[in-house]
């Protein structure tokens, strides 16, 4: 039921905040598909309950407000890779008899991971004034609510990137209200680990070409991650009046395992075997593939021909699609 004049209670509805890129079919593929049912088993559960010191007037006396604050991640685990995200869950609830006014709660993230968006927000509390994290934010923070005590309790799921070099951390998660001080959860600790970071371009030299003339293609794979890329592939879409010529150069400081490379006349060039190695200070892991494509003899069609590439590493983990580049006008 609704308290009489301070509000709604919380929906269950999706926040999403600002100026947060999202996922267009590049790096690691987590970010795809429908979320699961809310009901999912929380890891790595910290709990500290803590008397806020607030005294509330209560007709014939005063009583405390005490809140209890829950830290944990939604999924078995608070492991992570770098540039993946994980979903954090925190859960405060008024285990005192006063009740408590103006409760705000803060996320105080690892290193530099960043918030991206609030999956849901649930709980028996009122909700008096919506105050919503900033995108980007290190340490979101979510308000305003009213809790009446007895065990009313506010939980919310949200997501951040994760961000920053290999290591473990310690969140914490804290809690306040205009009737008493704040509180901190214990700490959680999050285990961030080794991931690549992949992107690429695509170039075309020359740029105007006539049928049956060659034109070379260089496909720049760049690893700006924190750990290798293994079992990297690289598949090419020509024109449709193009072939592949059978001329090859790999440079940079990749290596390769067993990798193949296609067959002369392919429209659909493709090359694996692969391992590209992480960023060593500034300067990136890189691969690079050269190759000829020849403008068939007999093409009568004129006009811009572009290619596609697509890059697959870590068994489909790491992902990067060009559509459309590198045009050849063909005259």
């Amino acid at each position: 039921m609704t308290r009489p004049g301070v509000g709604l209670r919380v929906s269950q509805g999706r926040m999403t905040s600002e100026g947060v890129p999202a996922p267009s079919g590049r790096g690691r593929g987590a970010a795809g598909g429908g979320r699961a049912a809310r009901l999912r088993k929380l890891s790595g559960l910290v709990v500290l309950p803590a008397v806020l010191g607030a005294m509330a007037a209560a007709g014939c006396g005063a009583s405390h407000t005490s809140l209890g604050v829950t830290l944990g991640t939604v999924g078995p685990s608070t492991t992570v890779a770098a540039n993946q995200t994980i979903e954090f869950v925190i859960t405060v609830i008024d285990t005192g008899a006063a009740g408590t006014a103006g409760l705000t709660i803060t996320a105080n993230l690892p290193a530099d991971f960043r918030y991206i968006d609030t999956p849901q927000l649930s709980g028996s509390a009122v909700r008096t004034s919506p105050l919503d994290p900033q995108g980007q934010s290190h340490q979101p923070t979510w308000g305003v609510w009213e809790l009446s005590g007895y065990k009313d309790n506010v939980t919310i799921d949200f997501d951040a990137l994760a961000l920053g070099s290999p290591n473990t951390y310690t969140m914490t998660a804290s809690a306040s209200a205009s009737t008493a001080s704040t509180t901190q959860s214990n700490g959680l600790p999050v285990k961030l680990t080794a991931a690549p970071q992949l992107s690429a371009l695509v170039t075309v030299s020359p740029s105007l070409a006539v049928p049956g003339e060659d034109v070379t293609y260089r496909v720049s794979v760049i690893n700006q991650g924190t750990g290798p890329a293994n079992d990297v592939s690289v598949l090419v879409t020509l024109p449709p009046v193009f072939i592949f010529d059978g001329s090859v150069t790999i440079t940079g400081n990749s290596g390769r395992i067993g990798g193949t490379n296609p067959v002369e006349g392919s429209t659909l060039p493709f090359f694996d075997g692969f391992v590209v190695p992480p960023a060593s200070g500034s300067s990136p892991g890189k691969l690079t593939i050269d190759f000829d494509a020849q403008v068939l003899p007999s093409a009568g069609a004129q006009g811009s021909y572009p290619v596609g590439v697509q890059v697959l590493g870590d068994l489909g983990q790491e992902r990067v699609f060009i559509p459309d580049s590198a045009p050849v006008q063909v005259t």
